[in-house]
């Protein structure tokens, strides 16, 4: 008498309360895994993204969206300030690093990001094609950026405004691609580098009041600076358009020229990137920086913690119903196997009488709930990875962050400790009423 094909078979003679059973059990495991899956994931991204920055000098606003922009490369900057006056930082005695970037053109929805070679040095960043940016208008790429756009050395592309969709494109002045990077499973792969000239002229070159500024704009600010800009042209368009090709960069011979028609001290970054030659720097830069007109200085570290306490409750909450889910599930498997029993008393004594001991009559009600907790949890298991896998993709495409669902957490061995045990205290009851079955007594009423 096979004792597991017995169970398996008792299973499947009851579909819905069975199904019922295993599908409330998956749910509270695929709200469980994914919730893990996610959260991970985001910590990871953010550890292996902070790059060792210390500080983040930047435009006063969000210190939180100061921080997510410059070094998560996920939010939009809080504004421009003047480079000159960040010489403090620059210079300081206890600064190992004043990596500057500016922010604020794309290709086709993947930052363009203006910086010094330093930059790659955050996160490990290595040519794995060609070689690093050297002069004006020259770009390395990330691996991802490469990849789906299938650009190769030599190609030209042009930036667009803004760091979403594009509302205006340099079409007039065009980056080459002279080097890929390996990919670093950091916001490396994602990005588009170039040197800080290259924003100074394409913006100088598009913006006669910017002397190197390069303020993001909204597509309904940018369209209605557009409708004046033509309702001047129409009015003046003659002299209008040759005082427009007098800044446009039309040789790369200009692009000395044009840097020195731009006053250093207007020029403009996004922020400054700090790495302490020691913490002492913490206690007198940060206070420099916040005393500085225009500027703030943002501790990452701090800001982090401060969001992942922000979002720790609603984790929270979806782990508590996750689990109200997982009891559920388990008085819905007591009380399907515990009806089944009662349905199933006479066979239980005919068992007997064939041979069957106590010992495999209760092995048998406890196996039920092991292969219900076990098809739970491979349902639930599967679900997650796959939902995960699926969203994966809105994630990296919106964010530009790469997500998968094919990891595996060493908490899903403890997930599936606990559905092995949910599944065999959930049949423990019936198993011991089976043991006690009465076989006279049961044959006897039937």
């Amino acid at each position: 008498m096979n004792v597991l094909k017995i169970s398996w078979k008792n299973i499947i003679y009851r579909p819905l309360s069975s199904g019922l059973s295993l599908l409330l059990l998956a749910s509270g495991i695929t709200i469980i895994l994914i919730t893990l899956l996610t959260s991970r994931q985001i910590s990871d991204k953010f550890k292996n993204n902070s790059g060792g920055v210390d500080l983040v000098i930047a435009a006063e606003g969000s210190r939180l969206q100061s921080v997510l922009c410059n070094l998560y490369q996920i939010d939009k900057p809080t504004g421009n300030i003047n480079y000159a006056r960040t010489g403090f930082a620059r210079m300081h005695p206890m600064v190992e690093k004043a990596i500057p970037i500016s922010i604020g053109d794309n290709y086709k929805t993947y930052r363009i990001l203006a910086t010094t070679h330093d930059y790659l040095s955050l996160y490990g960043g290595e040519i794995q094609e060609g070689k690093l940016w050297e002069t004006p208008l020259e770009a390395t790429i990330g691996s991802e950026v490469a990849t789906k756009f299938g650009l190769k050395i030599g190609d030209n592309f042009a930036g667009g405004h803004g760091l979403g969709e594009s509302i205006e494109e340099h079409k007039d002045q065009q980056y080459t691609v002279v080097g890929i990077l390996k990919k670093s499973n950091t916001v490396l792969d994602n990005l588009l580098l170039t040197s800080l000239e290259s924003v100074w002229i394409l913006h100088a070159g598009h913006d006669h009041d910017s002397g190197g500024s390069f303020d993001i704009i909204s597509k309904e600010e940018h369209d209605a600076n557009l409708l004046k800009k033509e309702e001047v042209h129409h009015v003046h368009e003659e002299n209008s358009h040759e005082h427009h090709h007098d800044h446009e960069v039309t040789n790369p011979k200009d692009y000395e020229a044009i840097l020195k028609g731009i006053d250093f001290k207007t020029r403009e970054i996004t922020a400054m990137l700090i790495q302490y030659k020691t913490t002492r720097a913490r206690f007198t830069l940060p206070g420099i920086a916040n005393n500085t007109d225009g500027m703030m200085a943002a501790e990452p570290a701090i800001e982090i913690r401060q969001l992942f306490e922000l979002i720790e409750p609603a984790i929270s909450i979806i782990s508590l119903m996750a689990m109200v889910i997982v009891i559920i599930a388990a008085a819905s498997m007591f009380i399907a196997m515990l009806n089944s029993l009662k349905d199933r008393q006479y066979e239980i004594a005919i068992m007997r009488t064939m041979g069957a001991s106590t010992t495999k009559v209760f092995t048998m009600i406890l196996l039920e709930g092991f292969l219900l907790a076990i098809l739970g949890y491979l349902l639930g298991i599967g679900i997650s990875h796959l939902g995960m896998e699926l969203f994966s993709g809105y994630l990296a495409e919106t964010y530009h962050y790469d997500f998968t669902g094919w990891i595996w957490l060493k908490e899903e061995w403890y997930i599936l400790a606990g559905a092995i045990v949910i599944g065999i205290i959930s049949a423990l009851y019936p198993a011991i009423k089976a043991y006690r079955t009465d076989i006279s007594q049961t044959l006897s009423n039937k």
